[in-house]
């Protein structure tokens, strides 16, 4: 048997197989059996007529047509070993002819995805951490003191007043399409707008100011060149809003503050440690804007051959992760199928371009950490493990334990691989080894922000195909290349090494159903258009 090989793009490798005559006829032999057990030939029972009768019988194209699967299947077998090939997906027969000499088939393996990184230690980021002002600690102050604010209905109807609550109902049209539109016989949810020149677009909240309930307002506000939404940008927006209901907003005193965010200390003290949050805050979005420009540069410094494999598995996990987000709110993926008027394969297929892209970060982190060797020994998962334990309750810490060392070592493994790799990307971004220093599992813990809400976090988890899937070269130091143990301490996949004539496309895949922006969440202040100020949404 005689195997070629040929790369092609999208990390394929052309096989070629050559059978010789006697593998030929060997298949022949076992196929003209498997015949005269199934079906009658005349003059024989089952299982009892000669090859040469069979052939007679049914034609040596029926005969090729049963031994060829057979045939095809375990040469491919054996040429995957002869040649050292694993397959990252299966295989799609292109090519077949074993009528005549010479007999060959050729077939389409999809191998590991290759990455080939950039010196990426040449890549440096400036940390550039926002100054926290005066206005700034006002602002995050102000925010603390919002949270505890009483509504109260008017003891009489009055006009609405700067600070009031209204309860409303909003419709936005640009150039008189509605911009989010309703089902027929649909009603207009209701939504809240705290009366505030910062919280409410210019115009908008001036229309507002001395309206009173049972109102209907219809006012055309022209949006700002620089808003975050395109469809409005520089446009003329018609708002048409029912105000249902008006109530004071009762904001408690400045000295009730401390008791009331169960903080134990004076106001002064507060308004310290409000600082103090901001600062640590401006710190770590720094620290992450650093991290996503550094991994962005180093994308786009890095050769890729991805299978298509690769990308329709991906697509296929976004798709998983969107759908269990809506059964978590009792909407069913079909449902949501059936409204978009699409089929899940057609979901698919639309994510593609976002499913490339996280799997080219997947890959370029999971090659920087085995380039850098941050694979955790033993000792390390140990205290890692030990740490976990640490807080849980004392009669579950045995079980967690045993737990944590076997079914959920993986994780335990890709938790520490996460922050060594944080840590040595912003290390090498900026130039500042201290990043690597005495960063312990709780420096490493989301900070809460100053305003109550959570500081912004990045994704740097190392979330594509596993490490020793990937066949790589480090163009900036050949030892890099070398093939260190698997930075998340997991197995690569195993896959169906039969071959199949189906597309690749019909491997199974996950997609985003709607993107993050378009979920649906009721958000205070905001409309289809919203109506926040900047400021406001900064809050």
């Amino acid at each position: 048997m005689k195997v070629t090989t040929e790369k092609k793009p999208r990390s394929i490798l052309e096989l070629t197989v050559e059978l010789d005559k006697q593998q030929i006829e060997k298949a022949l032999d076992r196929a003209a059996r498997r015949m005269s057990q199934k079906y009658n030939i005349p003059g024989f029972r089952k299982g009892k007529a000669p090859r040469f009768i069979v052939e007679n019988y049914f034609g040596r194209e029926a005969l090729l047509e049963e031994a060829s699967d057979d045939l095809i299947q375990k040469a491919f077998q054996d040429a995957l070993k002869q040649e050292g090939i694993e397959p990252y997906a299966q295989a799609h027969l292109t090519d077949v002819n074993l009528t005549e000499a010479p007999y060959r088939f050729t077939v389409e393996v999809p191998v590991a995805p290759t990455v080939v990184l950039p010196d990426y230690r040449a890549i440096h980021v400036p940390l550039e951490i926002e100054e926290v002002t005066d206005e700034t600690v006002n602002h995050a102050m102000e925010i603390r003191r919002d949270r505890h604010v009483v509504l109260r209905a008017l003891d009489e109807p009055r006009p609405a007043q700067p600070g009031d609550q209204l309860t409303v109902q909003i419709e936005t049209f640009v150039d008189g399409e509605p911009l989010n539109p309703r089902a027929e016989g649909e009603d207009i949810p209701q939504s809240t707008l705290v009366l505030d020149p910062e919280r409410i677009v210019p115009g908008l909240y001036e229309a507002l100011v001395g309206v009173s309930p049972n109102t209907m307002v219809d006012v055309t506000v022209r949006m700002s060149d620089d808003h975050e939404n395109e469809r409005v940008r520089g446009r003329d927006v018609r708002f048409v809003v029912n105000v249902l209901d008006v109530q004071e907003r009762l904001l408690p005193e400045w000295d009730e503050l401390p008791a009331l965010e169960n903080f134990e200390g004076t106001l002064d003290e507060l308004r310290e440690k409000t600082r103090n949050e901001l600062i640590e805050a401006a710190r770590k979005n720094a620290e992450d804007d650093v991290f996503v420009e550094y991994v962005r540069q180093v994308i786009a410094a890095t050769t890729f051959d991805l299978p298509d494999a690769l990308i329709v598995r991906e697509a296929d996990s976004i798709l998983r992760e969107r759908e269990a987000e809506f059964e978590r709110y009792g909407i069913s993926a079909e449902q949501i199928y059936a409204a978009q008027g699409k089929k899940r394969d057609d979901l698919i297929e639309e994510l593609k371009p976002v499913a490339e892209e996280r799997a080219k970060r997947g890959l370029v982190l999971r090659e920087i950490a085995k380039a850098e060797g941050l694979a955790p020994d033993e000792s390390e998962i140990a205290r890692e493990v030990e740490d976990i334990v640490a807080s849980m309750e004392e009669e579950r810490r045995d079980s967690a334990r045993t737990l944590l060392e076997t079914e959920l070592r993986p994780f335990v493994v890709a938790g520490i691989v996460d922050r060594k790799l944080r840590r040595r990307i912003l290390a090498i971004a900026t130039g500042d080894p201290s990043f690597e220093q005495a960063a312990s599992p709780e420096a490493a813990s989301e900070p809460e922000s100053a305003d109550g809400g959570e500081a912004q976090t990045v994704d740097t988890h190392i979330d594509s195909a596993p490490v020793d899937d990937v066949s790589t070269k480090q163009a900036a130091s050949p030892e890099a290349a070398s093939e260190p143990e698997s930075a998340d301490g997991g197995e690569a996949q195993t896959v169906d090494t039969h071959i199949n004539s189906a597309p690749v496309d019909d491997v199974s895949t996950e997609t985003p159903i709607v993107s993050q922006e378009e979920n649906g969440e009721s958000v205070e202040n905001q409309s289809v258009v919203d109506v926040a100020t900047p400021e406001a949404r900064t809050e």
